[in-house]
């Protein structure tokens, strides 16, 4: 990002922090190519004015969203996840292994894929292997450090197990997309996670539903080039669809009938 006045750069870091629920010094530094230093003016004048609240090593929302516990966003717009993932399972392969990324969204992918029989699944959320515990796949977790907040397995362990692996198809999720030209998440570490499945996979797809939209995550893990199917429902707004549409193709699913 090139360099902006401080006001302007104040004013994107609340957007990032209502949409992720916290943010780190570090991250913004690099985000916004500035010193750490400049960052920890931002925060703490942010702070002053109760905008922000300071936390070790960055700062969280006012309003806590980061704090919404995995099961809460499961539950949220339940109904769209499903119909998107019951498209999505057009592309599951006969045979062939199936990753499943960390998120809400792809949670719905599993509760799907636990009523089949025989798939191949690798995750790096433990919310989906739970949910696959009991089902007739056979499932394998990466290894890695947990992150309790989105119920996941990252960091250098589990991308070097990644690398190791070819898989038929990916699925993945998205904290949002506005403002970037691809699928964005909410940390480095997690764009981590998905950037090591993406040259081993036959077939990446995205899955999200079209809020995401109007969402700013802090930073994109790919470019809509490096996905080739995008399926979201059919409240996308026209002028997001049509800029995505010039790069992977993009899948409408009618959630309002």
């Amino acid at each position: 990002m090139g360099k902006i006045i401080a006001a302007e750069r104040q004013k994107e870091i609340l957007k990032l922090l209502h949409d992720n629920g916290s943010v780190k010094i570090g991250q913004l530094a690099d985000y916004f190519e500035v010193s750490r230093e400049t960052i920890r003016r931002d925060l703490s004048y942010l702070t002053e004015i109760g905008a922000a609240q300071r936390s070790h090593g960055g700062a969280t929302s006012i309003y806590e969203f980061g704090n919404i516990p995995i099961e809460t966003r499961i539950n949220k717009d339940a109904d769209i996840k499903t119909k998107l993932c019951e498209k999505a399972l057009e592309f599951i392969p006969q045979t062939g292994v199936i990753y499943l990324d960390s998120g809400s969204t792809i949670v719905h992918m599993a509760q799907l894929l636990a009523q089949r029989a025989g798939c191949t699944i690798v995750t790096s959320s433990l919310s989906a292997a739970n949910v696959l515990l009991n089902s007739d796949n056979t499932t394998i977790i990466t290894g890695g450090q947990l992150n309790p907040g989105n119920m996941s397995i990252e960091g250098f362990q589990t991308t070097s197990f990644i690398n190791t692996l070819k898989v038929a198809v990916s699925f993945l999720g998205t904290n949002g997309f506005e403002q970037h030209k691809g699928p964005a998440v909410s940390d480095f570490t997690d764009a981590h996670t998905k950037q090591a499945i993406l040259p081993n996979a036959k077939i990446n797809v995205v899955i999200s539903d079209s809020s995401k939209a109007s969402t700013s995550a802090l930073v994109q893990y790919a470019s809509w080039r490096d996905i080739d199917y995008f399926i979201t429902d059919s409240n996308l707004p026209k002028p997001m669809y049509d800029m995505i549409s010039e790069m992977t193709k993009v899948i409408l699913v009618d959630v309002n009938s």
